[in-house]
């Protein structure tokens, strides 16, 4: 089975580093992209199989991307982890948001600092994921 590739999104290069890292020493290909923009271009360009946003961002928030995902064809079936260290958006995942805006939410949501086993099982939910 061919190894899944996964787009890490954040504005920190500490965190990209570190949960690239983690992910890399676990079998999947990383690439990143520091804001909502040039995900968009990524996304495209690299055709991950998975997405980690996170959400506070300069510019469009890591949420307006999960949204502009989720209304495209080509790629609103394409899961999405949503990373955040703001505790309104863990206490509802993100729903309240996402329904406004009438879209499927998050895969799944992980706090800041991101649990490394938590971030694993949560991709190993992903159907193909657990193979890696």
């Amino acid at each position: 089975m061919p190894r899944r590739k996964i787009l890490v999104v954040d504005d920190d290069p500490d965190i990209v580093a570190y949960l690239s890292s983690f992910l890399e020493d676990n079998g999947y290909v990383m690439d990143s992209a520091n804001d909502a923009s040039s995900a968009r271009t990524a996304i495209d360009r690299f055709q991950p199989d998975a997405v980690l946003i996170d959400v506070l961002m300069p510019g469009r928030s890591g949420l307006d991307l999960l949204v502009n995902i989720r209304n495209d064809p080509r790629w609103c079936n394409l899961p999405v982890l949503v990373i955040t260290g703001h505790d309104k958006i863990l206490q509802d995942d993100c729903q309240s948001y996402f329904g406004r805006h009438g879209v499927r939410g998050p895969d799944g949501v992980l706090g800041k600092p991101v649990d490394r086993e938590s971030l694993l099982s949560m991709l190993k939910q992903i159907p193909g994921f657990s193979q890696v």
